[in-house]
C-alpha cells in the first residue's frame, strides 16, 4: 500500500472515530432527555377536567329505567334520588332552599321508613317509622346539644322519653295513652337519684329519692302537689323519721326513733307548735 493510500485510510479512520464519539454523545443526550421526559411525565399535574353544568342529570340502566337523578326541584330543593329496578325512589338526599338537609329511606312500596334531618339551627333528628308512616322512634340532638330519645305508640303518641339536660341531669319519663306523664326517674347532675309517680291528671303524688347528702326519702303528696307524708332516714345520725302534714304543708304529727331505739311521738298545732309529746321530756 502506498503512502498516499495509508494517509487516506488514516484520515477515514480518524473521521469514523470522530463520528463514533459524536454518536455516543448524541446517544447520551438522548437518554438524558428521555429520562427528563419520564420524570416530567410523572410529576406534571394532571389536566383539569372540563366543567359540566346542567339543571338535572339522569342515570338509566341497560333497560332504560331511571335509577338515579340529580337536580333542582320546583320548590328550589337540590336533591339526589336513587331508585330500585322498578324506578321507585328508595333513597333521597336533599337540601331545601330554607337550609334543611335531609336523608330519606323508603321501602319498595314507597313508604318512608327512616329519615335523618339537620335543621338550619343545628338540631339533628333521626326518625324511624312503621309501615303506616307513623313515627315510632325519634333520636334528637337539640340545637344546644341536648340529646333525647322518644318512643311512640301506634297512634303516634309519645310514650317514653329519655333525655339529658344541658346541666347534666338524666331523666326517663313514661306517658299513658292520653299523653299524661305517669312515671319518671332521673339523676341530678351531682348523681342524686329520684323516682316520681303521677296520677291520671299528671299530678305528682309519690317521690322516692336519695338526696345528695345520702338521705333516703319518701314523699306522698295530695292532688294539689302538697307533701302530706314524709318518711326519711337522717344522714347524720341514721335515724328514721316520719312526719304528717296538713293541706297547708304544716307538720302536725311526727314520729322519731331516737338513738338507743327510743320512740318519740309529737303532735303539733296549725302553727307547728308542739302541743303534746310522748314520752314527755
Amino acid at each position: 500500500m502506498s503512502d498516499t493510500s495509508q494517509e487516506h485510510l488514516a484520515r477515514r479512520l480518524d473521521g469514523l472515530e470522530r463520528e463514533n464519539r459524536r454518536l455516543k454523545r448524541l446517544g447520551t443526550l438522548a437518554l438524558v432527555g428521555l429520562a427528563a421526559l419520564i420524570i416530567m411525565g410523572q410529576t406534571a399535574p394532571a389536566p383539569v377536567a372540563n366543567t359540566i353544568e346542567a339543571e338535572r342529570f339522569v342515570l338509566r340502566d341497560t333497560a332504560g329505567n331511571v335509577r338515579a337523578s340529580l337536580g333542582l326541584r320546583p320548590d328550589g330543593t337540590a336533591a339526589l334520588a336513587l331508585a330500585d329496578d322498578t324506578q321507585q325512589e328508595r333513597a333521597l338526599l336533599s337540601v331545601t332552599a330554607q337550609g334543611l338537609a335531609a336523608v330519606e329511606l323508603t321501602e319498595r312500596s314507597g313508604r318512608l321508613r327512616a329519615g335523618l334531618a339537620v335543621r338550619p339551627d343545628g338540631a339533628a333528628t333521626l326518625a324511624l317509622l312503621d309501615q303506616a308512616d307513623r313515627p315510632r322512634v325519634e333520636l334528637r340532638a337539640h340545637g344546644d346539644g341536648r340529646p333525647s330519645i322518644t318512643l311512640f305508640d301506634q297512634a303516634g303518641r309519645a310514650r317514653s322519653l329519655l333525655a339529658l339536660t344541658a346541666e347534666g341531669a338524666t331523666g326517663l319519663t313514661l306517658y299513658d295513652r292520653n299523653g299524661r306523664r305517669r312515671s319518671s326517674m332521673g339523676l341530678e347532675p351531682a348523681g342524686a337519684p329520684a323516682v316520681w309517680l303521677y296520677d291520671g291528671e299528671g299530678n305528682g303524688r309519690a317521690m322516692l329519692a336519695v338526696t345528695s347528702d345520702g338521705q333516703p326519702t319518701l314523699n306522698l303528696a295530695d292532688a294539689g302537689g302538697k307533701g302530706r307524708l314524709w318518711l326519711r332516714v337522717s344522714s347524720d345520725f341514721q335515724l328514721p323519721f316520719l312526719s304528717l302534714h296538713d293541706r297547708d304543708g304544716k307538720q302536725r304529727v311526727s314520729i322519731l326513733l331516737r338513738q338507743g331505739g327510743v320512740p318519740q311521738l309529737a303532735l303539733g298545732d296549725a302553727n307547728e307548735r308542739v302541743i303534746w309529746k310522748a314520752p314527755s321530756p
